[in-house]
């Protein structure tokens, strides 16, 4: 049998049209000097799921994308998923990054795009707002390993992904899809496949939420917040581009 190799996965195209600039590092920059963006971009890429990115830096354009390290005894620890409009980099500490489901990418230069942010303030502001999100998702992440319960893990980490997901424009309040595997959620969270399995199962028996062939639902959005323990914001907004002067 012959191997397809067809995808629904779409490649980005020209930056002026990307779907995902509006909520990416790049919202900041205005239409009239769109084209400055492509000088940073060096190229486009389509990974498979499993597969590993060994681009340094690149903006996620379509489908998911998770970063993990291992312990020596090949334990997984999953460190945090990727969405489109993500601007993730692969640094020299270790941790790897894999292709949760297709996805597909653009290349930055990272010499090209520190000499950028070097002489535009808003778009060294907009970097530095991402790694304010990112260090906030990390700091609740660890309160979960340490503090909150298996149920209580799940539910947080639900939450977190849908309203990430939400701003993009996906889901709405009940529910997006979240392409996460038990094992994803047990690497991310600290538990065994079976706890996450068994707290999987309690949300869905209480009437809070499912988790089923890629599809988050949400069935008491209350009843989730108090499990998780949850201070985000009840009502998520979508990302967008910022007011800047041309």
């Amino acid at each position: 049998m012959t191997r397809t190799t067809t995808t629904l996965t779409p490649l980005p195209g020209g930056c002026a049209a990307c779907a995902v600039r509006p909520f990416a590092l790049f919202r900041v920059v205005p239409l009239a000097r769109v084209a400055e963006i492509a000088r940073v971009r060096t190229g486009v890429r389509l990974v498979r799921a499993g597969e590993a990115v060994r681009d340094k830096v690149f903006t996620l354009y379509a489908g998911w994308a998770f970063s993990w390290t291992a312990t020596p005894d090949g334990r997984r620890q999953v460190l945090d998923f990727h969405l489109p409009g993500d601007l993730v980099e692969r640094t020299e500490d270790g941790a790897e990054v894999e292709a949760l489901t297709d996805a597909s990418f653009c290349i930055l230069s990272r010499e090209r795009l520190c000499e950028y942010m070097g002489h535009d303030p808003a778009l060294a502001m907009s970097y530095a707002e991402g790694l304010t999100r990112d260090r906030a998702r990390l700091r609740e992440r660890l309160t979960s390993l340490g503090r909150r319960d298996a149920v209580g893990r799940v539910a947080h980490l639900l939450l977190e992904l849908h309203g990430r997901v939400q701003r993009r424009g996906g889901g709405d309040a009940r529910g997006a899809p979240v392409p996460l595997k038990q094992a994803h959620l047990a690497d991310a969270l600290g538990l065994s496949v079976e706890h996450a399995n068994r707290a999987l199962a309690v949300l869905r028996k209480d009437g809070v939420a499912t988790l089923a062939k890629g599809r988050l639902d949400i069935l008491d959005r209350q009843a989730m917040e108090e499990i998780a323990g949850w201070d985000g914001p009840p009502i998520v907004e979508p990302l967008a581009p910022r007011t800047v002067t041309v």
